[in-house]
């Protein structure tokens, strides 16, 4: 079982909750502070708001990235 691990990106400081069960199974929770520091995050998803499909944060992706290469999220092998 994956146990959570904050996450703050490097470039605007932004913090989200990750847990990751592989390195292709990532689950990200952010809120609205996330929201209002991310200028990716931030900006609506589609007209529809379906948010699911379409948000993400390429420099967020590469802070997990970063915490499962450094052992953050245990063995994920």
């Amino acid at each position: 079982m994956s146990e959570a691990v904050q996450i703050t990106c490097g470039t605007c400081s932004a913090e989200v909750v990750v847990e990751k069960f592989s390195w292709h199974h990532t689950t990200v929770q952010w809120d609205a502070a996330t929201l209002s520091k991310c200028t990716e995050l931030g900006v609506p998803a589609t007209e529809t708001h379906d948010i699911a499909a379409i948000r993400s944060c390429p420099r967020l992706r590469d802070a997990i990235d970063a915490a499962a290469v450094e052992g953050r999220f245990g063995n994920l092998d």
